[in-house]
Formats: structure tokens, sequence, C-alpha cells
């Protein structure tokens, strides 16, 4: 997943390094998303609950399933959820607790073995409606038993997972695979980055965030780099040589624990490539938000990213 999730979240400094350990401890060769448990205290501080709830209302608002066809119907229930690169399956966790049936896919084996872990520390309390499924989201071939009958109410792909597709072929095949695992009438929810972080240059100038998250039952904090300032942004194919560096610290004695270092390639889309693609893949656009709240405009001064709903036609 691209963390690029909330890219102008509170509590980011912008400009600076997330920690400077003097050059030592750094495991360069080292890989963010195979360290699961540093990235689920890093970037899972968000209300995954309301989320699964703003995703329940853009099915009663935009889906055309069911017996109210096109247009608002309350009565309008989201049963099933297919996740898209979940990582940590923060989404499909929550989705499960609600009651949807949930299929969380992620090719990152480390990933898909703590999200399984954490469910199984849950005991009784963990959700039974929920699968965590090794794939490819370019390619989303279900196993027999595993995709509702008639597809999926919703798909998902948030929290900037939609920037490791790096080409207009990985695009279109994703989109396209995911057409055929929803509904007719079935919605696919994508979080990208906000406009703005392209536009006003950040992006383009290669500007970095940093911020830092502590666990307190673990007794760690994680100092996060999402970007080095000086980091390149190819114009012609838009992808971003994002530096992401994960620095964890006992959180008493700041003593350092563990560095994981790396360079994350980041295609950054735009809202029209994002409606040709999804067009031309046979979805059409249904809403557009600023973040996971109907109640936010993609224009609205609280805007953090981009939330761009498409419909499978009915």
């Amino acid at each position: 997943r691209d963390a690029g999730r909330g890219t102008r979240d509170a509590g980011r400094v912008r400009g600076t390094s997330a920690r400077d350990d003097g050059g030592g401890g750094v495991d360069a060769e080292g890989r963010v998303y195979d360290e699961p448990e540093v990235y689920d205290v890093a970037f899972g501080f968000r209300d995954f609950e309301k989320e699964i709830e703003f995703v329940r209302e853009c099915a009663r608002r935009h889906a055309s399933y069911g017996e109210g066809g096109m247009g608002m119907d309350a009565t309008r229930t989201v049963a099933s959820a297919l996740e898209l690169g979940a990582g940590p399956a923060w989404h499909s966790v929550a989705a499960a607790k609600g009651g949807i049936q949930a299929v969380a896919l992620e090719q990152n084996a480390a990933m898909r073995a703590h999200a399984m872990n954490k469910l199984a520390a849950l005991g009784d309390a963990a959700p039974r409606n929920i699968r965590i499924v090794e794939g490819d989201m370019r390619d989303v071939a279900m196993a027999p038993m595993t995709k509702p009958e008639g597809g999926f109410d919703v798909a998902l792909m948030l929290l900037g997972t939609a920037a490791h597709l790096l080409t207009h072929d990985d695009a279109m095949r994703c989109f396209k695979s995911v057409r055929e695992n929803l509904r007719p009438g079935g919605l696919f929810i994508v979080e990208l980055e906000h406009p703005w972080d392209l536009f006003s240059g950040e992006i383009a100038q290669g500007q970095g965030d940093a911020w830092e998250r502590v666990d307190e039952e673990k007794g760690v904090k994680v100092y996060v780099e999402w970007g080095r300032d000086g980091d390149n942004f190819d114009i012609e194919s838009q992808i971003y040589e994002r530096t992401v560096s994960f620095s964890l610290v006992d959180a008493s004695t700041e003593a350092v624990l563990k560095i994981v270092q790396e360079i994350v390639p980041c295609k950054i889309f735009t809202a029209p490539e994002m409606v040709a693609l999804a067009n031309a893949a046979g979805l059409e656009v249904a809403a557009t938000y600023g973040d996971m709240d109907d109640r936010i405009a993609l224009d609205d001064e609280n805007a953090h990213n981009m939330i761009m709903i498409f419909r499978r036609p009915s």
C-alpha cells in the first residue's frame, strides 16, 4: 500500500527527515512493506470503522443494485466488500466487524501473515466473515466460494494503494479486473492523493513530509519519513521516487531499535486520467469527495485526499 494516505494530515512536519541517526543502523536494503508491525503503528491511526460507514453511505447514495435502483436508497445495504492491496487489512476487519462479508487481497506475504496474526489474537472476538487472500490487484482471480454469487457490492482501493499501479496498462488491468468482480450496480471506491499536492508543486518539487506515532501498549515510537526533499519526480511518467523510512525507537529512552529505508516508486494519477481509465474499463463515475466523509467536497478547505467513486453499470 502507498501510505500517501492523508498527505496533508495534521501532525506532519514538512521538509524534515523522520530521524537523524547519524547514518548508522539503517537497513538500506530493507523493504518498508516487509515490516508490517512497524507499518501498523505508522499508519494505523485512522478511524476505520467510521470510514466503513462512509462506504455504506456511498452505497446508499451512488450504487444502483437492489430494488431502489439508481439514486438515493436509504435501505440499500453493503453485504460484501473486496479490499485491494489491503496491507494489514484495516478496512476489511472493520467491515467484517460490522457484518459485511470481507475479502482482503494482499500480495505481500508479511502483510498477510500480520493481518492473520492480529485476527488470531482477537480470539473469540475475531470476526469469522473475513478472508485474507494472496493476489495481484491487476488480476483479481477469486478462488471458488470466495467471490459472492453475482459479485461484490463494493471494491475498495484505499490509502493511496493505486500509486503502485505504475503504468496505465497496470491501471487498466486493475479496473477491468475489478469490474469483473463487482456486481452490476456495485461501487469501486478509490482513494488518491489530492490534486493540490501535485498542482501546488509539492510533489513536483520533491517536498518531503515527516511525522511520528506512538504505540503506548508496546512502548515504541515510529518516526516516519514520507518523501524526502529533493526526491525525483518524472513529469512525463508522473512517477515520484519517494524516499520512505521507518525509525523504530523505544518510547521512553529513544534508543533506536530498527531503521528501514526504501525508495518507493509512486504513480501520481490525476482525476481526468482516472475517469478515462474507468470509462475504458466499463465503469462510470458516480461521485468525487475530498475525504472519507460525504460532507467534504474535493474543493473543500478540509479536503485531504481525493476519493473517486466508480460504478459498474446495472
